[in-house]
């Protein structure tokens, strides 16, 4: 895995998308516009969000999540923004389970399940990962007998293919969607972000932070490497012992492990 340098960094990266969207100025705006929605109190997002059921069930770590809250400070919707550069394969399982375990955190003993909010998992790619050449798909869950029979779970997962940037009928979000295409700033909206990445570029305390982040990210890869190579080397190893038990050939066992004659014997 490679990993950008610091300068090299911009509103596409999740570090720096988190970092950006973490402002509520930003944020609140970026929300209302996707979604169609006024937003009455955003409470102050919240990048790299880590969330879980406890320590048994795999967590998962939001880009960025921000909870919308009335004067009680209740929860009334939640909102999950994803930069997904990369098509793993899985984003619609991912958003699967990260809309489980917000319910799961949100809900808690002895709660009525209707006290479940309106929840949002938005995703934002480059890709058309559904091959419907739309710009955006919106999910909810509907009767297939009838479509227009809601479920009315309060359960949402779109996905914008900012790529597809001209497709886009609102000029607010088309700016945005283009943004995130071309890094070519022109709305208000758009050169707010551009300011506040550019903000955080000069930031030491940032960039100190990042660097720190690289060397335990290449520490981390390389610990894997040895341990992988490792590994490898005893399956080699258990492989060529298993073939002389078997009488085969020193030179065959030397062709299939790679060991020299001297390494085998050794053995």
């Amino acid at each position: 895995m490679s990993i950008k340098s610091f300068d090299e960094l911009d509103i596409t990266d999740p570090i720096m998308f988190g970092l950006v969207f973490s402002n509520k100025h930003i944020a609140q705006p970026f929300i209302e516009h996707l979604l169609g929605i006024k937003i009455d109190h955003l409470e102050t997002p919240i990048p790299e969000a880590a969330l879980s059921y406890d320590a048994e069930h795999k967590g998962v770590r939001y880009d960025v999540y921000a909870r919308e809250t009335n004067e009680k400070g209740e929860t009334i919707r939640s909102f999950d923004l994803e930069m997904q550069m990369v098509d793993t394969k899985q984003l619609p399982q991912r958003a699967r389970y990260y809309q489980s375990v917000g319910d799961g955190v949100a809900l808690s003993k002895g709660d009525f399940y209707t006290s479940l909010r309106e929840q949002y998992i938005i995703f934002l790619c480059p890709m058309d990962i559904f091959g419907g050449d739309f710009p955006v798909y919106h999910f909810e869950n509907r009767a297939k007998e009838n479509t227009s029979i809601t479920l009315n779970d309060l359960t949402f997962k779109n996905f914008y293919i900012f790529r597809k940037y001209e497709k886009f009928t609102d000029p607010i979000v088309k700016a945005y969607m283009k943004y995130f295409a071309t890094r070519n700033a022109d709305s208000n909206e758009t050169e707010t972000i551009n300011n506040q990445v550019s903000f955080y570029k000069t930031d030491t305390f940032i960039r100190n932070k990042y660097m720190t982040y690289e060397f335990d990210l290449h520490e981390s890869e390389e610990r894997g490497r040895i341990k992988a190579e490792a590994k490898a080397l005893e399956e080699k190893k258990a492989i060529a012992k298993g073939l002389r038990d078997d009488n085969v050939p020193l030179e065959i066992i030397s062709k299939r492990t790679g060991f020299t004659i001297e390494e085998i014997k050794a053995l």
